[in-house]
């Protein structure tokens, strides 16, 4: 069998898909101590902001109670999308939710991603899906990259969530 790739044929036995280079690439190097050059970084900070460098760098407050109040949710809103634009991610603040909970559910993640790649990987991301464990290796040849894992799911009601994505281990991960 072949596959078009673009005006080329090529044999689709050795057509490898991203999924598989990652999945390697994540196996080769879970349990090591080498670090591939793509992903080193130096010690030294470049021109990047750091956090907590000056107050105009602190990580971005977004209060929901200000969002959901007739009277500051446009500022609050205009914030919020700054924060998504400018930082690609948030504090949210005045949540309702208990500090217990949140805490339970940081230890339940820093739990869940210590475990070895073939116990996260019982959950990964299925084919043509966005949902599970997975790696994210991408960025110009040239760029260093971010090592990174990241465990994606949805936070409907129970029955309309997939739980089979949900980890089971820690035993305590599905009941948030």
């Amino acid at each position: 069998r072949t596959r078009t790739g673009g005006s080329m044929e090529i044999d689709a036995d050795l057509v490898v898909t991203r999924a598989e280079i990652t999945d390697a690439a994540a196996a080769t190097f879970a349990d090591s101590t080498v670090i591939p050059d793509r992903y080193a970084r130096p010690d030294e900070v470049g021109d990047g902001v750091v956090v907590g460098d000056d107050e105009s760098h602190e990580l971005p407050l977004v209060d929901m109670a200000r969002l959901l109040d007739s009277e500051s949710s446009e500022a609050e809103t205009a914030k919020l999308g700054s924060a998504c634009r400018d930082w690609g991610f948030f504090q949210l603040t005045n949540h309702g939710l208990d500090e217990s909970v949140v805490q339970e559910m940081k230890n339940n993640a820093m739990q869940f991603f210590r475990l070895p790649l073939e116990k996260k990987n019982a959950v990964g991301i299925r084919a043509g899906g966005l949902r599970g464990f997975g790696h994210h290796f991408s960025g110009p040849s040239r760029d260093k990259l971010d090592w990174a894992e990241s465990l994606i799911l949805t936070t409907q009601e129970n029955e309309q969530a997939n739980m089979e994505l949900w980890p089971a281990d820690p035993p305590t991960f599905r009941y948030f």
